[in-house]
């Protein structure tokens, strides 16, 4: 009969991209879960048209993480593309006080128009090249605030949405601990893989004042060799590290049938 343990620790989780080995892993998930459904259908027969068999099929396993911290490699993972770095023009907005003259200084330089605005919620664009700029005293007297929105170039990480580009296929691997109800020391660590999991492209953040954005994946695992995937159960060393062999040979069946308390 096999150990009972209690869990209740969430599942680091370990991603790896088939298609060129990335790597990506998360030791902060909130939730981990997984739910397995077939599809069951009856024979029927007889007066009555009585129940006579069930014939089961369709398994399939689906899962979903949800992660405390926000990661551009998640959002690369739904949208079937690699995180790249490079240059891109971003809004740049500040509020600037006007000099004498008009005279307005631009904190960085911008690549188009700028667009003022001043305190009556009124408009004045401004074409410049360099970060030096003057405005119309009808427009805003010297001392005045003015609003200034425009376009600079930037460096940064770019994760593209492109309209046919799709989620790739990974494998993946759950981790997480078993405890021992009668000593309360971790017994085990229990693994769950999946040779090959087919992630969603469905994705929603919802970005709220005063709330973190917790990412969620979807993935389905897809059979590879008549296989979606598998349980292990690696008992801890007697000082507590991982790995100890288990006495029986691999895969050695340890249900020994009978009842289990």
């Amino acid at each position: 009969m096999s150990k009972k343990t209690v869990i209740h620790d969430v599942c680091n989780v370990v991603m790896k991209r088939k298609s060129d080995g990335k790597v990506i892993a998360t030791a902060e998930a909130q939730t981990t879960s997984l739910s397995q459904s077939i599809q069951e259908d009856y024979l029927k027969g007889g007066w009555g048209n009585q129940n006579l068999y069930q014939i089961k099929s369709d398994k399939n396993i689906t899962g979903t993480i949800k992660n405390a911290f926000f990661s551009l490699d998640w959002l690369a993972m739904q949208q079937g593309v690699k995180v790249e770095n490079g240059t891109v023009q971003v809004w740049e907005d500040e509020t600037l006080t006007v000099e004498s003259d008009g005279k307005v200084t631009l904190s960085k330089t911008p690549v188009d128009a700028v667009s003022f605005e001043n305190s009556e919620g009124e408009s004045y664009l401004m074409e410049t090249e360099t970060t030096e700029g003057q405005l119309p005293t009808a427009f805003a007297k010297e001392g005045a605030k003015v609003k200034a929105r425009y376009k600079i170039d930037a460096e940064g990480e770019i994760v593209e949405i492109k309209a046919d580009t799709f989620s790739e296929a990974y494998e993946m691997e759950y981790h997480t601990l078993e405890y021992d109800p009668e000593t309360e020391t971790i017994h085990s660590d229990l693994y769950i893989q999946f040779d090959k999991i087919s992630p969603s492209g469905e994705a929603e953040l919802n970005f709220e004042a005063g709330n973190a954005i917790t990412p969620e994946i979807k993935f389905t695992a897809l059979a590879v060799d008549n296989s979606l995937g598998r349980f292990i159960r690696v008992k801890r060393k007697a000082d507590g590290s991982k790995g100890e062999k288990p006495t029986e040979s691999p895969k050695q069946s340890v249900d020994l049938g009978g009842a289990s308390a």
